[in-house]
């Protein structure tokens, strides 16, 4: 009985450490990092345009997420309480818009438009979901980051999709999420991909 447990607690550390290590808003970083070294940029600062990128992809909202936890507005990392997701997504979108709007003022890259555009999309969808749904951002934000990588570099990381099902059993190990909910999560992510494809690349 008492080595059952300690292999369930292991099960469950291991769990916890997947899902930190697979924080949605750290990939989501990692693609924004990505697109700097793509043929995307050719003619544009990538130092610039990266910064702007990453600021507003990925920055901003872990900052963001970090400040709720130390103000006690969010409970815990894991948004356990559906109903606290809705002001930190509206927080999000505001960024993303913000992060278009300066991109299209300054005539910056098209990819960070579009990249920006389809977040904003996939953001709202989620925000109107989590109304009545905890679909899992995480499976949303790995399976995503495998797809538009994979998407603006030829295929040639398909290795990142072991990470998918990596993901999942982590969130659903610690009962963070139903097999449904993440099945949500990859189904959201291929609106992602499939707007990305549909801006042109």
């Amino acid at each position: 009985m008492l080595f059952r447990f300690k292999r369930e607690n292991t099960k469950l550390r291991v769990a916890y450490i997947v899902s930190r290590f697979f924080e949605p808003f750290l990939w989501l970083t990692i693609i924004g990092l990505a697109t700097i070294f793509s043929e995307y940029f050719d003619g544009y600062n990538r130092v610039s345009w990266g910064i702007i990128l990453l600021a507003f992809l990925g920055v901003l909202p872990l900052l963001t997420l970090w400040l709720g936890l130390k103000k006690g507005k969010v409970k815990d990392i894991d948004f356990s309480k559906r109903e606290e997701r809705t002001a930190f997504i509206l927080m999000i979108l505001f960024y993303w818009f913000l992060g278009a709007l300066l991109t299209w003022a300054l005539a910056g890259p098209r990819l960070v438009s579009a990249i920006l555009i389809t977040a904003i999309i996939v953001a709202a969808t989620v925000l109107i979901i989590n109304l009545y749904w905890k679909v899992s951002v995480h499976a949303l934000g790995i399976t995503t980051s495998a797809l538009f990588i994979n998407q603006l570099f030829d295929w040639q990381y398909l290795w990142l999709f072991i990470f998918v099902p990596l993901v999942a059993w982590s969130r659903w190990a610690q009962k963070r999420h139903t097999i449904a909910q993440l099945l949500g999560g990859c189904g959201l992510a291929i609106l992602a991909w499939v707007l990305l494809v549909s801006f042109g690349y």
